[in-house]
């Protein structure tokens, strides 16, 4: 009996010692799979906020863009609307110069009809004198009409100026908002109160901010004080800016498509004659109503060349027949080359016709029969410090390789797996020294498990700002005057994704796989 009993108690005691090296290994397992989850969860964490910052630095770059080609458009249309003064301006000048032509015109008729007067044919007399007075008639109502026009000389240069002051105050703002998006980029407040509310124990790798700013900077086309381009592939393709004549002439291009020609001229009044105009073909106006109002009888016709009743941005040297090629330096109107013709009675007269206004910084002028200096139109892009514009730089050979010129943005996010996320330890850290590891001892060996890493976890993310207009199949390339930009996030190659991860600090950054695809 006392035998059974002691085997009893043996037994008892070796079930006792397996059950609790049964309890000890659940719970290390229990606790590596806490571990497990936690890592997991913490990696995932770190992810979604390396890809909201990608997206978020994507984003800003995009609605920049967006926001300055509506700038864009704005300059031009003031631009059109500079345009515009100088075109009725000339318009109204070229009224006197009309009235000019009917003056010297009937001294013409007046010639004519005299050297047929004789005391055989009386009536050339009368005619000639009466010519004459015609001829006076238009001088009075020239110089009636010019006194009004240079009346309002002073109005029209006010109003290219305040169009000019209108230009510059909008590019002052694309100058700011360009600085804005460089601070927010490079670790602004968005960016941090993103990370404080995605993973607020995750840091973000500073490395990587240069080059989301220099990225934005590569793909603006404007003058130097916005920031200089930097940077090297795979992560930044860095590209020259064009010289300021080359953006100077993207402008004149936006400009003179919106506004090149007089292509109709109905409702322009009596002495256009409200006659349409065809760009291919002579323009001619016969008897407009002011002038027959005067002379009564006969006719007067004037013609012009093709192509004629143009407004233009161009060169120095202003031309109705400025090319898209030119430096927009000034803006400027003219009617072209014309004539006209008086048949009054038995005699004829005829006086070259052609008017123009164009304005510049240095002056301008207003040729005709009225004459003015116009000095409020200033450059769009060529003085220093004067009014511009910031528009899309296109890359200089854009392809797949280099993302057709549009900007990459990349995240990267590092944190010790072991911080929760309102701070302190988890009960899964045994150790007192916070290693995040046990020792055992199993026989007569001693074991060491590791419950937590040690390890910082690191996560990247890319996203890229892209230009598309829905609907269009992506003929329309990127551009500074159409907001269609968006943003996505988007794959890493393996070169870059190698990059991005050393500058997030990764020392295992080590990618041997092919990364979506990509070889």
């Amino acid at each position: 009996m006392q035998t059974t009993m002691t085997l009893s108690s043996r037994r008892r005691g070796q079930t006792m010692v397996l059950s609790v090296v049964t309890m000890l290994m659940l719970a290390i397992m229990m606790v590596i799979g806490f571990n497990i989850a936690h890592t997991a969860h913490e990696r995932i964490r770190i992810q979604q906020a390396a890809d909201a910052q990608a997206y978020s630095v994507a984003v800003l770059q995009a609605r920049a863009m967006n926001v300055n080609a509506v700038i864009n458009r704005t300059i031009a249309a003031l631009t059109v609307a500079q345009m515009s003064l100088h075109a009725w301006n000339t318009v109204a000048s070229h009224e006197v110069d009309m009235l000019w032509a009917g003056f010297i015109s009937f001294l013409g008729v007046s010639a004519t009809e005299a050297a047929q007067c004789s005391i055989y044919q009386p009536q050339h007399c009368w005619d000639a004198l009466e010519a004459l007075f015609i001829a006076f008639d238009y001088m009075s109502e020239k110089q009636d009409y010019e006194d009004k026009l240079e009346g309002k000389e002073q109005d029209f240069n006010d109003a290219v100026k305040a169009l000019y002051e209108a230009k510059k105050s909008l590019y002052d703002q694309e100058k700011e908002l360009v600085n804005q998006i460089k601070g927010e980029i490079n670790g602004g407040d968005i960016l941090r109160d993103m990370l404080s509310k995605t993973a607020p124990q995750a840091q973000y790798a500073g490395g990587l901010h240069g080059t989301n700013v220099n990225n934005f900077l590569c793909t603006l086309d404007g003058p130097d004080d916005i920031g200089a381009c930097s940077g090297s592939e795979p992560l930044v393709f860095q590209r020259a800016r064009p010289p300021a004549s080359e953006r100077s002439k993207s402008m004149q291009n936006s400009a003179n498509a919106a506004r090149g020609l007089f292509n109709r001229l109905g409702g322009l009044g009596a002495m256009l004659g409200g006659e349409d105009f065809a760009k291919g073909a002579p323009f001619v106006i016969t008897n407009p109503d002011k002038m027959m109002d005067i002379q009564s009888e006969g006719n007067y016709v004037a013609t012009y060349i093709p192509g004629a009743f143009s407004s233009r941005v161009g060169d120095t040297e202003f031309d109705k027949a400025s090319n898209n090629g030119e430096e927009a330096v000034n803006v400027g109107s003219a009617t072209g080359i014309g004539g006209t013709v008086v048949n009054w009675r038995h005699g004829f007269g005829a006086m070259i016709l052609g008017s123009s206004v164009f304005s510049s910084q240095g002056g301008g002028e207003h040729t005709g029969a009225v004459g003015d200096n116009h000095p409020e139109f200033k450059t769009i892009s060529k003085i220093q410090g004067e009014a511009t514009f910031i528009s899309f730089n296109a890359h200089t050979s854009p392809s797949a390789d280099n993302d057709w010129g549009q900007p990459n943005a990349y995240g990267a996010v590092t944190q010790d797996l072991r911080l929760l996320q309102k701070g302190g330890k988890g009960a899964f850290e045994v150790a007192k020294n916070g290693s995040g590891t046990i020792n055992i001892r199993i026989g007569n060996e001693q074991r060491k498990i590791t419950l937590v890493t040690q390890n910082t976890g690191v996560a990247v993310g890319k996203a890229k700002a892209y230009f598309h207009q829905l609907g269009a199949d992506w003929k329309l390339p990127p551009n500074g005057f159409d907001p269609f930009w968006r943003a996505k996030l988007h794959p890493f190659k393996r070169d870059e994704l190698r990059q991005v991860l050393n500058l997030a600090g990764d020392p295992n950054a080590n990618v041997q796989a092919p990364v979506e695809g990509v070889e």
